[in-house]
């Protein structure tokens, strides 16, 4: 989804981690989701089949429960959707200074995703892009399957040491090559 801010600039919303989407939860609605969660942990049973429903049951009153919330990167205005699904527009009243109030409580300690993925039948000059927070725009974008490689395996191994990890996968023509998540 693109979202064409009233000062002209793009919100994109393809992807998950963004530092400028959250989702809105009413303070009404709030302590009916803790409940559920509360119940997931207490009575999901002893199964992993148990368990996984507790947590799929969790998700979907999440998905219910939250609104979407947008903030333009470039004039701060904020959009959130209302209860027919569609966009409202707020301003703050001071100038905007840059810093998104979506961006995560753990500021730049946030665990992160690291996504790679190379294939070979993509049109154009690079086959392959890597994802991960803090690449400068065109760090991200590879026209050799190894230089993308070696930078997801560096990347990896930093991102480890300094536990901003959330997990990562690499991929090359659909096919995982190395998966790794913060559990492991």
């Amino acid at each position: 989804m693109k979202i064409r801010c009233e000062c002209g600039g793009i919100i994109v919303d393809q992807t998950d981690s963004l530092p400028y989407k959250g989702h809105l939860i009413s303070d009404q609605d709030w302590f009916d989701f803790l409940d559920a969660i509360d119940r997931a942990i207490e009575k999901s049973g002893p199964t992993d089949k148990d368990k996984e429903r507790a947590a799929m049951s969790i998700r979907r009153m999440a998905v219910h429960l939250t609104k979407l919330i947008y903030q333009c990167t470039s004039c701060g205005l904020l959009y959130v959707t209302n209860e027919d699904e569609e966009l409202e527009t707020f301003q703050k009243s001071e100038p905007f200074e840059g810093k998104s109030i979506l961006a995560s409580a753990h500021g730049g300690n946030w665990k992160q995703p690291l996504i790679g993925s190379w294939d070979d039948s993509r049109k154009g000059s690079f086959k392959g892009n890597l994802w991960c927070t803090g690449l400068e725009e065109g760090e991200g974008d590879f026209d050799s399957w190894e230089r993308l490689e070696g930078k997801y395996y560096d990347l990896l191994l930093d991102l480890k040491k300094r536990n901003l990890l959330r997990s990562a996968h690499l991929k090359k023509n659909n096919e995982i090559v190395h998966q790794w998540s913060y559990e492991s």
